[in-house]
């Protein structure tokens, strides 16, 4: 199995790549490619099982966005053959048709704006085909316009102030403003991906995982912990 980790030097802004290490944990034999800003990507010749990438800090969205312009047409192809990506955080952002007045990729028809006066901090909790999903939100930038819902809010801040939704499914593209080590976070998660990648072992270290995940579970569904600044 293979995994394409894109520019990682600064595409890790929360330590998402802890999402990566859990793979690597629980998959033997797993090869991954750590694509830098300098690197062609793997998945414009290679057959690659999942494509990821994490959250950056601003004045790098439109750097990765030049660097992917060039392979729109090949990205596109993939997602509508099924390939799995998996983009958290901000990240997201760069999938859409304009973050301000730069203009993205154009792969979906949704539309980013930052608010530097606004840093919105939140726990969150939502579902997903009948699974609880627990994370963290850290941003200054809000997508409108999303017609691909990925996750229905339960507790917390959906892509913007007025949506009750959370993140992009599409084929199998996921995406979400939940950042740090989504994965680890929720293990029933992690196992659904795990079977879209065709593997049907043990997540790693399972017990401590879901101990800690239904811990998270119950507090979430029970407190407001939405914090803004």
């Amino acid at each position: 199995m293979k995994i394409e980790v894109l520019y990682s030097e600064v595409a890790n802004l929360y330590g998402d790549l802890f999402n990566i290490h859990y793979l690597e944990k629980t998959i033997p034999n797993l090869t991954v490619y750590y694509t830098s800003l300098n690197d062609k990507p793997k998945f414009v010749e290679h057959k690659i099982d999942l494509i990821y990438m994490g959250p950056m800090m601003e004045r790098f969205q439109e750097v990765i966005i030049n660097k992917l312009k060039p392979y729109k047409k090949r990205i596109k192809e993939l997602i509508e053959n099924d390939t799995i990506f998996l983009i958290t955080g901000n990240a997201l952002e760069i999938f859409g048709s304009k973050i301000d007045d730069i203009k993205a990729l154009g792969i979906f028809q949704y539309y980013s704006k930052r608010d530097f006066s606004y840093h919105h901090n939140s726990c969150f909790i939502g579902e997903f085909n009948d699974m609880k999903i627990v994370g963290f939100k850290s941003q200054f930038s809000y997508t409108y316009n999303n017609k691909n819902n990925f996750i229905k809010v339960i507790n917390g801040y959906g892509m913007n102030e007025q949506d009750n939704n959370e993140g992009i499914r599409y084929h199998n593209f996921i995406a979400t403003y939940l950042i740090g080590p989504f994965l680890i976070y929720n293990p029933p998660f992690t196992e659904y991906l795990l079977k879209l990648l065709k593997y049907d072992g043990n997540i790693a270290i399972k017990e401590a995982v879901y101990e800690a995940y239904n811990i998270r579970k119950e507090e979430y569904l029970a407190d407001n912990l939405n914090f803004k600044h």
